[in-house]
């Protein structure tokens, strides 16, 4: 996979790190060999897909990130940025809506 490619599509250097399976520092690395100009921490918003519909709906169904990453093959960090996207309010480890932050 092109990771140059990932990364300006939007997904950020973790997100393309559990896309191609590398980890971080090898990616932001083979990035920079690239002369990509990498983005300050937060990076675009992530827009509401096929994908992250499907995926809240598995999520609203029961399954837990975790479950969801084993059964489709996806990353943790890429699940769940389509989660929120779609407008999911996560769980807590015990299946209870998580509280809001003050």
């Amino acid at each position: 996979m092109d990771v140059a490619a990932l990364y300006e599509e939007g997904l950020s250097i973790h997100g393309v790190a559990a896309e191609t399976g590398r980890c971080y520092s090898n990616v932001r690395r083979e990035l920079l060999r690239a002369g990509v100009n990498l983005r300050q921490s937060g990076g675009r918003p992530v827009e509401v897909d096929p994908v992250a519909e499907y995926l809240a709906g598995l999520y609203r169904r029961g399954l837990s990130l975790r479950a969801i990453q084993q059964r489709e093959g996806y990353g943790y960090d890429f699940i769940r940025t389509r989660l929120l996207a779609a407008g999911v309010q996560l769980r807590d480890h015990a299946g209870r809506p998580r509280k809001a932050v003050a």
